[in-house]
């Protein structure tokens, strides 16, 4: 009688993998890349919500800081198109300082003026002049000026920012906004 030797044995005394134990590695896998795959979308929206978030704070600063740097040069008398009256409006057209002469503030014969428009309506203008608008800054969804009587020397400004991300997710709930209340010159 022929011996089999003792490694030719171990192999054969070896079954190969069930159907059922490859159905249960199957789905294991499965699961496992299903929660790999949530975790995956779920970092990317959020990244890309901050993104956007970022970047309409960014044009709210932008825009706040061109609107104070030009209403302070303003006086409550030259302010054209928001009188005094605690009411909101969405343009504002004003004179900056020229200098003083004899004394007395001079106004510059231009004008300058803030207004929603552009591409959609989302882009804050100015206008100086007789120039074209030139574009301050984009996805702007609402622009408020106001001043109240007792305080005509005070410009209140409101923006409100929106933008859809890529996912066609719209943030205007959690989009940045900001109320700032200038000081206007004498």
């Amino acid at each position: 009688m022929r011996r089999i030797p003792e490694k030719d044995r171990l192999f054969k005394d070896h079954r190969g993998a069930t159907l059922v134990e490859m159905m249960v590695t199957v789905i294991i896998f499965a699961f496992i890349l299903g929660i790999c795959y949530s975790l995956l979308i779920s970092g990317s929206d959020s990244w890309e919500t901050n993104s956007a978030r970022v970047e309409l704070q960014q044009e709210l600063r932008k825009a706040m800081d061109w609107i104070t740097q030009d209403l302070r040069q303003a006086g409550s008398a030259s302010i054209v198109d928001v009188p005094a009256d605690g009411a909101t409006y969405t343009s504002i057209t004003f004179r900056k300082s020229a200098g003083v002469s004899g004394g007395n503030l001079v106004w510059d014969a231009s004008t300058t003026r803030y207004l929603l428009g552009g591409t959609g309506g989302t882009q804050l203008l100015r206008q100086v002049g007789s120039q074209a608008a030139s574009v301050i800054a984009q996805n702007i969804q609402s622009v408020q000026f106001s001043r109240q009587a007792g305080t005509a020397n005070v410009a209140s400004v409101s923006l409100q920012t929106q933008k859809t991300a890529l996912r066609r997710k719209m943030l205007t709930g959690t989009a940045p906004s900001l109320t700032l209340k200038i000081y206007l010159r004498n």
